[in-house]
C-alpha cells in the first residue's frame, strides 16, 4: 500500500489456492483473512466485516475477485515479520 501511495511500482502479489466456505460479493472484490495449511491457505472463521477475530487468527488476507471458487488461486498480501 506504501509503495502504492509514494508513486512507486507495485509488489507483485503471490497467488497462492485458498480453500474454503464465503459468500461472493457480486461485483466486489473481497479481502478474507487466511491462515496457510500446507502449500494452500484455508479461510479463517469469523470473516465477516465486523469481526477482528478472523483477522488476529490469520497469516494474511486474501483477495477473493467476484468469480473466485473454493481452491482457486487468489494473491495473498503479506506482511514482513
Amino acid at each position: 500500500m506504501l509503495a502504492g501511495l509514494s508513486g512507486r511500482a507495485l509488489p507483485t502479489l503471490p497467488h497462492v489456492p485458498v480453500r474454503g466456505p464465503v459468500r461472493p460479493a457480486r461485483g466486489r472484490t473481497r479481502l478474507v483473512p487466511v491462515a496457510w495449511d500446507g502449500s494452500a491457505s484455508r479461510i479463517v472463521s469469523g470473516h465477516g466485516s465486523a469481526f477482528l477475530h478472523g483477522a488476529t487468527m490469520s497469516d494474511a488476507p486474501a483477495a477473493l475477485t467476484p468469480d473466485w471458487t473454493d481452491g482457486d488461486p487468489a494473491p495473498l498480501v503479506l506482511t514482513p515479520g
